[in-house]
């Protein structure tokens, strides 16, 4: 009898033991199933985390953040106010790159973008969209490190009976994606502050200059005490020649003192491999910011020459050369010229024409 009883529940443990692979790969597809597409993103960026491709998922973390709040752009820009804010926020973006722009044009060039009304209007379509870009990204971080106090606020006014209005679509997984999204902008900001440029430079030196500064003030403090230091150091001596201890007990202090020199060089060499890791991508980082505003400067000298200058003048010009009339007594000569900084020469000339002829 006992047998036949227990037949049917190792039957039945069998069965569950066997079902567990099934039951796992249908509780991921459910799972997979509940997310939206901007937690979909957020968890392939959360399982890149492990590998070396951070980059990847700072683009990842991108996608997902602009997918997943434009519902919310596009609610607030149906909103008076919402389109006031709005236009103000890429009126002041387009005032910087318009002023960018001009300077980098002068840079090219030589002389004051006013002179080059159509190169300047090139170079702020080219600087624009970098602009819009990444102000956007640095509007979506800032929304990040609001979402704390905003989810503190909705806690707090939830006994009330007072509901916000919801900023993300999101259904499921509401605080898992919260905590997730938080991490990930933390890496997206440290991608972003590397391609932006020295700012981590700038920053370690505030640091060394306010280390320097501790140190100064220890070291003024300390003078006093190095004369009563050097007063008992002979006393000292003579107490720790009279408490010698034992070469067993020196031994065990040997090793533990060996252990800890040990686990500091393990330490090191992590350290070390960090900031050799963090050193090549800060690098990567710079060589791409270099070639991306030099490509721009040789694409503002190409159009400067082909578009803006005038392959025809009054004054006397090179064979080669296009010319941009000054005022009735200068021009800007520009030359193409494979060694010169941008491909192009640019020199301002006295205009020698049949009015102003040659001394």
């Amino acid at each position: 009898m006992n047998t036949d009883f227990s037949k049917p529940a190792l039957e039945d443990k069998l069965n569950r033991i066997t079902s567990i692979p099934q039951r796992f790969n249908q509780g991921l597809k459910n799972l997979w199933q509940r997310l939206t597409l901007p937690q979909r993103l957020y968890l392939l960026a959360a399982l890149l985390l492990m590998s070396e491709h951070l980059g990847l998922v700072a683009i990842i973390t991108t996608i997902a953040l602009a997918l997943e709040f434009w519902p919310l752009f596009e609610r607030v820009w149906h909103s008076l106010a919402g389109k006031a804010v709005l236009l103000l926020f890429y009126a002041i973006v387009a005032n910087y790159a318009l002023a960018m722009a001009g300077a980098i044009v002068n840079e090219v060039v030589g002389v004051p973008a006013t002179h080059f009304n159509y190169t300047h209007n090139f170079a702020i379509l080219l600087l624009l969209p970098a602009w819009i870009l990444g102000i956007s990204a640095i509007g979506l971080l800032f929304v990040q490190l609001l979402m704390p106090f905003y989810l503190m606020i909705a806690l707090m006014l939830k006994p009330v009976g007072i509901k916000l209005f919801s900023l993300t679509g999101n259904s499921h997984y509401r605080f898992t994606t919260l905590m997730v999204r938080f991490v990930l902008s933390l890496v997206l900001l440290y991608h972003l502050i590397l391609l932006i440029g020295d700012v981590e430079e700038r920053v370690e030196s505030a640091l060394n200059d306010l280390k320097t500064i501790e140190e100064s003030v220890k070291g003024e403090s300390n003078k006093g005490q190095d004369k009563q230091l050097t007063a008992n150091t002979d006393e000292v001596a003579a107490n720790l020649e009279m408490k010698a201890q034992p070469s067993a007990e020196v031994s065990e202090k040997d090793e533990a003192l060996s252990n800890a020199e040990t686990a500091q060089e393990k330490t090191d060499d992590q350290q070390t491999r960090q900031a050799e890791s963090e050193a090549s991508l800060a690098k990567e980082y710079a060589s791409l910011r270099h070639a991306y505003q030099g490509e721009i400067r040789e694409l503002i000298a190409e159009f400067a020459y082909r578009l803006e200058a005038d392959s025809r003048s009054r004054c006397e010009k090179s064979e080669n050369a296009n010319v941009v009339e000054l005022n009735d007594y200068e021009i800007l000569e520009v030359v193409p010229d494979n060694t010169a900084k941008y491909r192009y020469r640019f020199t301002v000339r006295k205009c020698i024409s049949p009015a102003f002829p040659a001394k």
